[in-house]
């Protein structure tokens, strides 16, 4: 028998000059090719080890590391923790790590492990330790930021969060941020920097804090204690939301800068993917965790004042009422503009296409409206300000990706890189193919969250917090009943949403319909099934499957 291995499977983020950020995606289970040292997953996909020199060369991106003998998992976690948790704490302590890897002057490949909680702690700065350090001790921790700044050993997610936190902390010191910004710059153009940076100057705190004293604008408060834990928001959203870990943190870190910036609160965030990608629920999610009014506005169904449709002040009364006409906390809230690319349209004068996008305009900078019930008839109105709301679009934009997808590059199987890979979409392409205006995009931060193939739905069926078969779970527990299901019932529901293109939205109905009949057995004869079997076949035919009876005992 084959040893069993635990492994992660990591994303690669291209740096430049065969140099790339590898950061973990999920960790699963599988086994290693002895001849070849490829790790073969359960579902039979092969990858390559992360430093391996043939992926170094080639475009397939993703690969496997951090490997460990299943056997040896409860050493590591101890028997407190079952396998599954144990798997589960694993993948959570390895997505804190990323690793640059890159190629020495010989053409041998390496890798530096990147610690993410060293990278906070470098750049937020524990306040209380710093004042033991002296001047020449924090300057010599910022030169070597600047140093593995200017050899590319950070993503560009990463720098952008290393320059925010920075700001925090040492706004003073221009030399770290002029670095960084250069670097973001430069990887944002798929360039490469190395130009040489001096030495930053020590800390002078009386200045630094005299600075801080004079600037009007910035609160004191907002400055030093960060509201949103960011790694905990994190860590709990992607316990429900599977497969979507990039763009979720990019989020979250676009709601954290809105928290600490007037300025940024006059931006929306534009999510953009397939149907059933995720889009909502990440922002449910994220309302949930903030503690903040969620409501999603059907886009369609909006119109300019005076044509039949939808006002913005009819849209901002549903939300006061939902909110118990807390005046407050509607001005608080988190609002979720849905299937907004449907009122792209060439026409300026288009009143239900541009010409609500134009009207959104004001929506997101921050503004007031009477809100009321009808705008032709209602007596009562409410004065409701958006300068405080978090506004967030959604949008599958087809049009504009499918003129984006690239061949994903050569795999070491036809099994391998089988998700679509997009080149990112500028400003034009939503202009031009998603038909929205300059003024529009101009106001959004876009977002991209990923397809779904098939083995990322497996993954929400098993993982997620919230997923439909968990559901049938629990429904199946509460008649004495375990529902069990073989992979080949999971690999059949999740292709068969695939084919459907409803991503993870439509798991709830392939699973009711493939599991009516069995949970229509055990509820007629309550008492007498410990167990309900699904396989493959009960997908194609629900009245397929094995019931076990309880085993009688004879007194």
């Amino acid at each position: 028998m084959s040893k069993r291995y635990l492994a992660t499977i990591m994303d690669r983020h291209y740096l430049g000059d065969e140099s790339f950020i590898f950061s973990c995606n999920y960790a699963t289970v599988g086994e290693i090719d002895e001849e070849t040292g490829l790790f073969i997953d359960r579902n039979g996909n092969e990858y390559a080890n992360m430093i391996s020199p043939t992926l170094l060369e080639s475009e397939i991106n993703q690969a496997y590391s951090n490997l460990i003998e299943m056997d040896k998992i409860k050493k590591v976690f101890g028997d407190a923790m079952s396998i599954r948790e144990s798997i589960k704490e694993y993948e959570f302590q390895c997505r804190k790590v990323l690793f640059y890897v890159g190629k020495t002057s010989d053409g041998y490949p390496f890798a530096i492990s990147l610690n993410r909680d060293n990278l906070k702690s470098i750049a937020e700065g524990d306040m209380s330790v710093q004042q033991e350090k002296n001047e020449n001790e924090l300057s010599e921790e910022l030169n070597q930021l600047i140093k593995d700044t200017i050899n590319g050993q950070y993503s560009l997610d990463e720098l952008k969060q290393i320059r925010d936190s920075l700001k925090l902390t040492y706004d003073d010191i221009e030399s770290v941020l002029d670095t960084i910004n250069l670097q973001i710059e430069a990887t944002e153009k798929g360039e490469s920097f190395v130009n040489l940076v001096q030495d930053a100057e020590p800390i002078d705190k009386e200045r630094l804090v005299e600075k801080l004293k004079k600037d009007d604008s910035v609160e004191k408060e907002e400055v030093f204690k960060p509201k949103i834990d960011i790694e905990d928001l994190f860590k709990k959203v992607t316990k429900t939301l599977i497969a979507q870990d990039e763009p979720a943190r990019r989020v979250i870190i676009e709601i954290v800068r809105k928290e600490m910036n007037s300025k940024k609160k006059r931006e929306g965030i534009l999510l953009t993917g397939s149907t059933g990608v995720g889009k909502t629920e990440l922002m449910r999610l994220i309302a949930k965790y903030l503690n903040k009014p969620f409501h999603t506005v059907d886009s369609t169904q909006l119109t300019v004042p005076g044509f039949t449709g939808k006002d913005i002040e009819e849209v901002l009364w549903e939300l006061y009422i939902k909110c118990g006409r807390d005046k407050e906390k509607t001005e608080q809230a988190i609002i979720f503009f849905d299937e907004i690319d449907k009122k792209g349209s060439p026409k300026k004068d288009d009143h239900s296409g541009q010409g609500v996008l134009n009207l959104l305009l004001p929506f997101i900078e921050g503004t007031k409206y009477d809100a009321c019930f009808d705008m032709r008839t209602a007596r009562e109105k409410v004065e409701i300000d958006t300068s405080n709301m978090t506004v967030i679009f959604g949008g599958a934009y087809t049009d504009v990706y499918k003129n984006l997808l690239q061949k994903n590059g050569i795999g070491f199987n036809s099994r391998v890189g089988t998700k679509d890979i997009y080149k990112k979409a500028t400003t034009k392409d939503f202009v031009e193919r998603g038909m929205m205006t300059d003024e529009f995009m101009g106001r959004v931060v876009v977002v991209r969250l990923n397809d779904l193939d098939v083995n990322a739905i497996k993954r929400v069926m098993l993982e997620s917090d919230e997923s439909a078969i968990k559901i049938q779970q629990d429904i199946f527990d509460k008649l004495g009943v375990k529902l069990t299901f073989t992979d080949g019932y999971t690999t059949a529901i999740a292709k068969n949403a695939e084919e459907k293109k409803t991503g993870a939205r439509g798991l709830n109905g392939i699973i009711d319909d493939s599991t009516w009949k069995a949970f229509d057995e055990v509820y007629i004869h309550q008492g007498e099934y410990e167990e309900v079997i699904l396989d493959e076949e009960t997908v194609k035919d629900p009245s397929h499957y094995q019931l076990v009876k309880k085993k009688t005992t004879n007194n």
